[in-house]
Order: structure tokens, then C-alpha cells, then sequence
């Protein structure tokens, strides 16, 4: 199984090689043969050339001229040669390439099963056996860079794969010969068998700099192997990491040498790899130190291919989080931020298994200041100061801190409350995390200020002197849980916020620089995150959302004052956190408990804001203001007004917001103003054109057929519900929840651009509601409030006659006489409808005056309609259409 392995193994490596070599092959080819057709001669018969003269007609016969040698460009190119097929392809390859790979995996084999072989016969001594060893691969090297140094290449990338196949089988053997003699003998002592190992592995990486990128692997692979082969776990942090070290640099410097960014790549799995590994089965305490230093130098290893690399094109930078950008990179730039990625979050580690020490808060600030410096000296990958400040706040959410204890009231002499110093009650040992919260703050602020000066990336450094403080104080606060009462936290808001507030003065003097203008954004946005963190600190509830939704008029006002486009990310964050809080928080419906009052503040505020923010965004002086970002505004402004007066209906009907409306009248009332507010964003000239109107007045008219539909009609019909509607014939409830709304649903189709082929459909639920009020106002005069008797006396049965025929007329005139012809349709069904009554119901259920009175209605009725049908279409305009 293992010589299958290895053969495979071999035959994958040799693929690559031959898919290089065969291209190089067809290249030779195609020039030979092009330059064979520029030297070959070829000849081209030249006809004879006539001259005229110029005042005979006597043609005189020119002298043949020397055949034309035409220029080697204008040779007919003759036909390319076949390409090789893919048996021949396979054959050389086998042949040529692959047979050396396979035999130098051979031969290292057969090192390894002659030791086996000697042990097993008993034929030479553990000693010499080693020995054997470590000379066969002493030779195969040897013998490897001399047929390099012998053959047509003598550079790394030199086509003939037997020199690094001889070389690779000696690094093979030599370690195989120095861990049998480890593990199988004992002939070496552990720190012997340790350096002669990565000595072997040294050795790989130095030959890889004459033999190619395979060499360096193997080295590499065997040295970060070594500490496990040698059993290094348990020993000392300090020799581990510092050949880990060395073993590093050693890769780094190939990397470097030769530019083989992948082995690079390979050096941090390994380099990184190892960490975890202490962390679980190594670590004792003193170790933070040996494996702080390990992981800062690494760290400045893996920097330096992107500061070597000098200048490269700068990449556009459009945004506060450009550093998140990859594609268009120069790969030592990946590699070190890969690396610094990686590293960092090692370094949180560290200080999660340390106990967040200080020796672990001293390496994490280094690291910190490694990333600062590394991204204000390599702006190309700036963004590696963010991503040490994310290893910190990592490092910091795992940090487990007592909670802070409500302090007992205290109360003056008089039975006056105290209000309590800022910090009172702060438990011992939470005050080491706030010094250290405090430290880190500072650190990021003072350097990512003092960085943005003269940069290209100010946006970047403005966003991390200004976010990371604010995120700090948050995730301390959400750590320590401190008692509301406690007023250390928003004073340090408010301090926090001015602080901000006075570092955009010498920014604004810069404004015109390249990143100011986004720094300026940044800080603005880091104050007003303060001042929103302050009011999450002092308020609950509500009023906490209200401090929140203030802040976007205000963001709203800076952006326009200021100019500062890039504002309008922090607006929409802010504006999105208001409306899932609001609109989207289960919760909400608790803070009903609170009464009326809390509706029209809690909503009509934040209400106002967003449409005063939407107006300001949209007029900005460079006419490019009304983008997205406005249409969320206005589209939050007109959730917010739905929403204020659908809970103020709930609260002034029900009195609390827990249970849903399950009347008619409360459900018809909600109908109404959702119809109603459609209505006025349908014809309000300043807003009716507007995305977020067209789109919101028919959803809110979409809302209210489809609960006009499935309440008023089916649920809670007082035909089954068994609910009063009221004493009054007309103003009761049946007007609230069927007349009205259908009248409402009239104006808006009126005044609503739709499409003629949909207009007829829409009016049908209007045109239903209206024929529902009707029939129940019928019953209504004949049963009192409430409808659901079992009892239909024959005058209530002929009301409905008379009733619908009436409607029918009168929709009949209206329809003639404004050219509707879907509602002269309607009309004309109705009336068949009441016929159809009149001969097949009231001849067999109406009896006496009633069924005369029922024919002889009907018929006067329906003379009187041909009489009106005939004068209004005659009174019709010439030319004039009847809409159909």
C-alpha cells in the first residue's frame, strides 16, 4: 500500500512536469520549423514588363529583368505539423519524466526496506545501520546537485526532474535514518535527534534555493514535523517557538529569494499550526511570553514580502471598508494579511487561555501596535489595524467579569434619594477590565488620529480612531451589566462624544484632502454612536428608540451641512436598527402598558425625523440626493404614521396592544385608515409620484381589500358573529365596515392610475361592500341590532327587491351619464339578478299586497329604466363613446 501511495505520489508530481515540458517541446518545434521556411530558398516566375513610350505607337520590348526574390513575409507559410496525440504524449511523459520521479521514490524505498531487512535478519548493528543510512542520503544528495551542476540547467527551475528526485530521496532517507534511530535504537537523545532533524530540514530549504520549489517543501513539511516526531509536547515553550521561529524565517527567506508566494502560504499553516496545539496539550502559565514574542515576530516575517515589494499601483478606494477588497491585491499583500488574520487570532487565544494576565494584554497591545504601524507604513494593507482591533475586541468578549451589584438606595436624613457617584459599587475585580477597556480605547484613538495624518487611507484611520473607543465602551458595558441608576456610564458617553465632536475640528480644516471628507463621516458617526450608546445606557424602553430615531434627522442635518455624502451609510444603519425595533421587536406590544401617550411619542417622533431626514437628503445642493438611503426614510416615515394610528385605534378600543381586535367595528376602523392614508398618498401633488408612495398606497389599499375580504365579509359578518351593530338605521357599524370603506375604495380607483383592463375588477369589492351594506341595512330595519335571527317575514324579503333595484337604477344613471361601462354592466346585472328574484322567489314566497307589489314594482321599474336608458343615450354628445 505504501509503494502505491508513493507511486501515486510520484505520478501526480511528474504530471506537472510533463505538462511544462510538452509545451516547451511544441514551442521548439513551431520556431525550428519558421525558421526553416525563412531560410529555404524559393523562387517566383516574373513576367515580362511592357514599357510604352511616350510619343510613338511603335511598342518597343523591354529586357527581361533577374527573377524577383519576394521578402520571406510574403512565402505562402506552409501547414503546421500535427499535434502530438495523447498515447505519444503518455509515452514520453512515462518515459521521459515520470519513470525518474518513480525511481528516486524507489530508491528511497529501498533504503528504507534494507534497514527494515537488516533488522529483521539480525545482519548489521543499530549503529551502522543508521550510519548506512544517513551516508546512502548523504550520496543521493550529493549525487543530485552534481548531475544539476553537470546538466544542460544549472537555475532552480531547470527542467530535468533527476537531480531534486535523488535529492528528495536523500532528505527522505536521512530522515527516516535519524527517526529510526530515535524512536527504533535510541541512539540519539532527544534534543540530538531534534537538531539533527531540523538540521536535515535546514539543509532542504537551502537546496531548494539550486533545485527547485519541491525541495523547499519537503524541507518544510519535515521540519514542522520534527517537534511532533521528537515528542517536543510537554518541553519547553521557550526552545519550541524559537526554532518554530527559525524554521520560519527559514521559509520566509526562500519566499523571499525566490518568490514561491505558495510555499509562503505553507509556512503559515505550519508556523500557525502549531500554536493551537500548545494551547491544548503544552501550555503551562509563564507561557504567554514565549509565545507572545513567537507570535509578534511571526507576524513581522510574514510583513515583510508586502514592505520588500515596494510600490504598487494604488487600488480605488470608494469606501470606509475598502479593506476588505482582495481581488487586485499583489499576492505578498494576501499573504500578509492572510497571515496577520491568522496570527491575531492566535493572539486572542493567548489571552483567553492566560487568564487575560497582564503579560497576554501586554503581547495583545504590541500586536496592536505592530498592526498600526505595519498599516500606516504599508498603506496598500491598512487594513491589518482593523483587523488587530477585532483580535482585541475578540480577546475582550471572552473575558469573564463579576457582574455589577445594584447598590441598596440611599436616601438623605429627609427621605430625599441620593443619586450615587459615578462608579459607585464597582465590584474589585472588574476594575482591572475597565483599565484595561480604558488603555486599548485610548491606544486605538491616539493612534489611528496621530496615523490619518498625511495618509492615503484618512477614511481608515478616522474609522478606527473613532469606532473602535465606542465599540469598547459598548462591549464593557455589556460585559459588566452595570445598575441603570449608575451614571459612570453615559457621563462616559457624553465625554466620549465630545471628544469626537472636537477631533472633527482639524479635520474640517482638511476637508479638500483626498479621505478626509470620509474621515469627517467616521467621526461623526462615531460621536453620534456615543451619544446613542448613552442613551441606551440612561433609557429603557421607548424613550430608547426615540433617542436612537433623533439621531438620523440629525445625521440627516450633518450631511447636508457639511457636504459629507459618506454619512449615508451611518444614516442607514441607524435608521435600520430604528425600524427592526420598532416594526419588527415582539416587545413592542409590552410598551402599550404605558397608555396612549407612549404611541404618539413613540412613533410620531420617530415618524418626523425620518421624513424631516428624507427631505433634507433629498434636496442636497448636487441634485444627487434622492438615492436609496432617502427612500428607506420616507419608506420608515410612512410605516411609523401606519403604525401610530393603528395602535392608537388598539389602545383607545381595547386599551392595551396584547390582544388583537376581534370586533367588527375595531377591525373596520383599522380598514378605514389604512384606506384613508392611501387615499392621501394618492393625491397629494408633492409626493404622489414618488416610488415609496405608488408602492405604499397600494399596499395599504392591497391590505385593506384583503381584510375587507376576510373579516368584514366572512369572520365577523353580524349575519353569524351574533354582534350588535348598533340601534341607529344608517350611522351604526354596518356604515363603518361597508359603506364607508367601499366609498373610500371608489375615490381611490378614481383617482389612482391603473390600467383600464383592471379597473372593472378592482371595483368589484367596492361594488360588493356597497351591495353588503344594502342587504344587512335591509335586515337591520326589520331585525334591530342584532341580525342573526332565524325570522325573514315577507316585508323584509321585498325590501330586498326594492332596495336592489333602486341601487340598480340609480348605479344605472350614473353609469350612462359619466360613460361607465363597466358600471353600466354591473348595473344591468343587477337588475337581471332582482328579475330573476322577483319569478323564481317572491312568486312562490311572498303572498297577498306583497307579491302584487313586488310585480308591479318590478315592472314600473324596469319602463321607467328603458325610458331613462333610452333619453340619456340619447342625450349623449355627437362622437361620443361609451367607455365599454
Amino acid at each position: 500500500m505504501d509503494v502505491i501511495l508513493l507511486v501515486l505520489i510520484g505520478a501526480i508530481v511528474a504530471h506537472r512536469f510533463n505538462r511544462r515540458l510538452t509545451a516547451q517541446e511544441r514551442e521548439i518545434a513551431r520556431l525550428r520549423q519558421a525558421l526553416e521556411r525563412v531560410q529555404g530558398p524559393v523562387t517566383v516566375d516574373a513576367a515580362p514588363v511592357e514599357a510604352p513610350a511616350a510619343d510613338t505607337a511603335v511598342m518597343v520590348e523591354a529586357p527581361p529583368e533577374p527573377p524577383i526574390q519576394p521578402p520571406p513575409f510574403q512565402q505562402p507559410p506552409e501547414p503546421a505539423p500535427p499535434p502530438l496525440s495523447v498515447w505519444s504524449r503518455l509515452e514520453d511523459a512515462l518515459a521521459g519524466r515520470w519513470l525518474i520521479w518513480l525511481g528516486g521514490a524507489t530508491v528511497a524505498l529501498a533504503a528504507a526496506f534494507f534497514i527494515k531487512m537488516s533488522v529483521e535478519q539480525g545482519w548489521l548493528g543499530p549503529g551502522v545501520r543508521v550510519a548506512l543510512g544517513l551516508i546512502s542520503a548523504v550520496a543521493l544528495m550529493i549525487g543530485g546537485e552534481w548531475l544539476r551542476q553537470r546538466g544542460r540547467w544549472a537555475e532552480p527551475e531547470a527542467r530535468d526532474p533527476v537531480p531534486p528526485a535523488l535529492t528528495a530521496a536523500g532528505l527522505f532517507t536521512g530522515f527516516a535514518s535519524v527517526y529510526g534511530g530515535y524512536v527504533l535504537y535510541e541512539l540519539f537523545a532527544p534534543p540530538l535527534a531534534f537538531a539533527l532533524l531540523g538540521g536535515l530540514a535546514a539543509l532542504g530549504m537551502a537546496l531548494s534555493l539550486l533545485q527547485g520549489p519541491y525541495i523547499a517543501a519537503l524541507g518544510l513539511l519535515g521540519g514542522f514535523a520534527t517537534p511532533l516526531l521528537v515528542s517536543s509536547i510537554g518541553g519547553s515553550a521557550w526552545g519550541l517557538f524559537a526554532y518554530l521561529l527559525a524554521l520560519s524565517g527559514a521559509g520566509m527567506t526562500v519566499v523571499l529569494w525566490r518568490g514561491w508566494r505558495w510555499l509562503g502560504l505553507g509556512t503559515l499553516v505550519g508556523a500557525a499550526g502549531w500554536v493551537p496545539v500548545w494551547y491544548v496539550g503544552g501550555w503551562n502559565p509563564g507561557d504567554a511570553l514565549p509565545v507572545g514574542i513567537y507570535l509578534l515576530l511571526t507576524a513581522g516575517l510574514f510583513l515583510m514580502p508586502a514592505f520588500l515589494a515596494g510600490p504598487v499601483e494604488a487600488m480605488p478606494r470608494t469606501t470606509l471598508f475598502d479593506m476588505l477588497r482582495w481581488r487586485g491585491r499583489p499576492r505578498a499583500d494576501r499573504l500578509a494579511v492572510a497571515a496577520v488574520a491568522v496570527l491575531g487570532l492566535l493572539m486572542a487565544m493567548l489571552v483567553t487561555v492566560d487568564g487575560h494576565r497582564n503579560g497576554s494584554l501586554v503581547m495583545l497591545a504590541l500586536f496592536g501596535m505592530l498592526c498600526v504601524a505595519a498599516g500606516r507604513r504599508i498603506e496598500r494593507i491598512a487594513g491589518v489595524a482593523w483587523i488587530g482591533a477585532l483580535a482585541v475586541l475578540l480577546a475582550f468578549a471572552g473575558w469573564t467579569v463579576p457582574r455589577w451589584p445594584l447598590p441598596p438606595p440611599a436616601v438623605t436624613a429627609d427621605g430625599h434619594p441620593i443619586v450615587p457617584s459615578p462608579g459607585a459599587g464597582l465590584p474589585f475585580q472588574s476594575g482591572r477590565f475597565l483599565w484595561a477597556v480604558g488603555g486599548f480605547a485610548l491606544l486605538y484613538g491616539m493612534g489611528g488620529f496621530i496615523a490619518l495624518w498625511r495618509s492615503t487611507r484618512a477614511a481608515l484611520w478616522s474609522s478606527l480612531a473613532a469606532w473602535m473607543p465606542v465599540v469598547l465602551l459598548a462591549l464593557a458595558y455589556w460585559r459588566l451589566d452595570p445598575p441603570q441608576a449608575d451614571t459612570l456610564w453615559p457621563v462616559a458617553s457624553l465625554a466620549l462624544a465630545a471628544l469626537l465632536v472636537a477631533g472633527t475640528g482639524p479635520l474640517a480644516r482638511h476637508r479638500h484632502q483626498p479621505g478626509v471628507s470620509l474621515g469627517l463621516a467616521a467621526f461623526a458617526a462615531g460621536a453620534v454612536g456615543a451619544l446613542s450608546l448613552g442613551a441606551v445606557m440612561m433609557l429603557r424602553e421607548a424613550w430608547l428608540t426615540v433617542a436612537l430615531a433623533a439621531q438620523v434627522p440629525v445625521l440627516a442635518w450633518l450631511e447636508r451641512r457639511m457636504g459629507l455624502r459618506s454619512l449615508r451609510a451611518v444614516i442607514l444603519l441607524v435608521a435600520g436598527a430604528v425600524l427592526v425595533r420598532l416594526a419588527l421587536n415582539p416587545s413592542v406590544l409590552e410598551y402599550g402598558e404605558e397608555g396612549l401617550g407612549w404611541i404618539v411619542y413613540g412613533y410620531g417622533l420617530p415618524a418626523a425625523g425620518f421624513v424631516l431626514a428624507a427631505h433634507w437628503l433629498r434636496s442636497a445642493p448636487d441634485g444627487k440626493g434622492d438615492d436609496g438611503v432617502v427612500a428607506l426614510l420616507e419608506a420608515g416615515g410612512l410605516a411609523f404614521v401606519t403604525l401610530l394610528l393603528s395602535f392608537g385605534i388598539q389602545a383607545l378600543t381595547r386599551g392595551t396592544l396584547d390582544e388583537p381586535p376581534d370586533t367588527l367595528r375595531e377591525v373596520a376602523l383599522h380598514t378605514l385608515v389604512w384606506l384613508a392614508l392611501a387615499l392621501l398618498l394618492a393625491t397629494g401633488r408633492r409626493w404622489r409620484t414618488r416610488p415609496v408612495a405608488v408602492w405604499g398606497r397600494r399596499i395599504l389599499a392591497g391590505l385593506a381589500a384583503l381584510q375587507a375580504v376576510a373579516l368584514h365579509l366572512v369572520t365577523l359578518n353580524p349575519l353569524w358573529s351574533d354582534e350588535a351593530v348598533g340601534a341607529w338605521p344608517v350611522a351604526n357599524t354596518l356604515l363603518l365596515a361597508y359603506g364607508l370603506p367601499a366609498l373610500l375604495g371608489l375615490l381611490f380607483l378614481w383617482v389612482e392610475p391603473l390600467p383600464a383592463r383592471l379597473r372593472p375588477w378592482a371595483a368589484l369589492l367596492p361594488l360588493v361592500l356597497l351591495g353588503t351594506n344594502l342587504a344587512l341595512e335591509i335586515r337591520h330595519a326589520f331585525q334591530g341590532p342584532v341580525l342573526s335571527g332565524p325570522d325573514l317575514p315577507d316585508a323584509e324579503w321585498y325590501g330586498y327587491s326594492v332596495g336592489f333595484l333602486v341601487a340598480a337604477v340609480l348605479m344605472l344613471v350614473s353609469a350612462l351619464r359619466y360613460r361607465l361601462g363597466w358600471l353600466r354592466h354591473a348595473a344591468m346585472a343587477l337588475i337581471l339578478a332582482v328579475v330573476a328574484k322577483v319569478f323564481l322567489s317572491d312568486m312562490a314566497e311572498l303572498g297577498g299586497l306583497y307579491r302584487v307589489a313586488s310585480f308591479l314594482g318590478l315592472g314600473l321599474s324596469l319602463i321607467g329604466v328603458g325610458y331613462l336608458y333610452r333619453r340619456l343615450q340619447g342625450a349623449a354628445p355627437p362622437g361620443g363613446q361609451t367607455v365599454a
